[in-house]
């Protein structure tokens, strides 16, 4: 995912071109020829209920996949996310993913100096991501790493499944925003970009970019029950 030219106290516009690896074909998906998707139809609404950062609690969910957040802290300086922020960035992201029967709940939540583990507070995701994933990876929930800020236009990687080592790395401007943290947890689960303005999974994530369909949905409890079963915390049909 990419920055955008300028940034603004309330994001209105991220530039996503996520670097994944598709492990089907061997190719980089971009945003200039993403694999197909369709609209896939419409996802199914569910009746209204409380969304909370914890997923076991809403009777509406399929998949409830426990996650593992890492937030860096830049020796004496705040951290790049505090435990509020994370568990306000859950409960956002379970808004935009309820309607696919999918919801997150915070299991592990842990502040580090990087330099402890001989990491950089603001790493290059094309050299370090595998040894930051290696370092922090949890075979029973879902990883995201907020880290330092990146004097680049990438604003977060994600592996896709079937390669690994797995996790979500982000910048530290936009570990709090659910639709940034949502779309890679989308990549985690098995979603490409579409050209859909919007889709979560749209390569521009704006603050209305939350949509997903029935077939994203379909795709992404099929990859949970494939790959991530060890996360899953609840399970219903």
């Amino acid at each position: 995912m990419k920055k955008p030219l300028l940034k603004a106290a309330s994001i209105t516009l991220l530039l996503s071109a996520c670097n994944l690896y598709n492990p089907y074909d061997g190719t980089l998906p971009t945003t200039d020829n993403p694999p197909p998707t369709g609209d896939g139809g419409a996802a199914p609404t569910p009746p209204p209920v409380i969304v909370s950062g914890d997923c076991s609690e809403d009777p509406t969910v399929i998949h409830c996949m426990a996650l593992k957040m890492i937030t860096y802290r830049n020796g004496s300086l705040d951290p790049t996310l505090e435990k509020i922020e994370a568990d306000a960035l859950v409960v956002g992201m379970n808004r935009v993913w309820r309607p696919c029967g999918i919801g997150f709940t915070l299991e592990i939540f842990e502040t580090v100096d990087p330099a402890a583990y001989r990491l950089a507070y603001s790493p290059d995701w094309r050299t370090e991501s595998q040894r930051i994933r290696e370092t922090f990876g949890d075979r029973e929930r879902f990883l995201v790493v907020a880290v330092g800020p990146w004097n680049i236009s990438t604003i977060a990687v994600t592996q896709m499944p079937g390669t690994g080592p797995y996790g979500v790395l982000v910048e530290e401007d936009y570990a709090t925003n659910e639709l940034t943290v949502g779309h890679e947890l989308g990549h985690y689960m098995g979603l490409y970009h579409i050209r859909d303005t919007s889709n979560l999974m749209n390569p521009y994530i704006g603050t209305g970019t939350e949509a997903l369909n029935r077939s994203q949905c379909e795709i992404a409890r099929e990859t949970n029950t494939r790959y991530w079963t060890a996360m899953m915390r609840t399970q219903s049909q």
